[in-house]
């Protein structure tokens, strides 16, 4: 497993909580996971959801050592606004996706979408 990515839960700039997945490959083996569960919620929703961001916590924020700029993939969903905005970022490349949900399952949903 050589695949460094971690996904943040952000709101105004502000870090609430990030998952950190060590993977094999591409951003499509952790993206239908994370769009199944940002379907099944609102950005609203999850914000009031204090368990879940509680859960989260910033556990995986650099917790086990490793900065973002080290990374593979970060991804960044925004809680701020009514629809998530997605930003993704690939070391070496920088920003290589920004964009709504919608916009995001399109790209990365399945595996075939490369």
């Amino acid at each position: 497993m050589s695949t460094r990515s971690r996904i943040k839960l952000m709101h105004q700039g502000v870090a609430l909580g990030a998952i950190y997945y060590s993977h094999d490959g591409h951003v499509w083996n952790f993206s239908p996971e994370l769009i199944e569960a940002l379907q099944a919620t609102t950005p609203r929703s999850l914000l009031a959801n204090k368990a879940m961001l509680k859960l989260m916590g910033l556990y995986a924020l650099d917790a086990d050592g490793e900065r973002d700029m080290h990374l593979d993939y970060l991804c960044e969903v925004d809680l701020s606004q009514e629809d998530y905005i997605i930003r993704l970022s690939e070391w070496g490349k920088g920003l290589v996706f920004e964009g709504n949900l919608t916009a995001f399952s399109q790209q990365y949903g399945k595996k075939d979408n490369r």
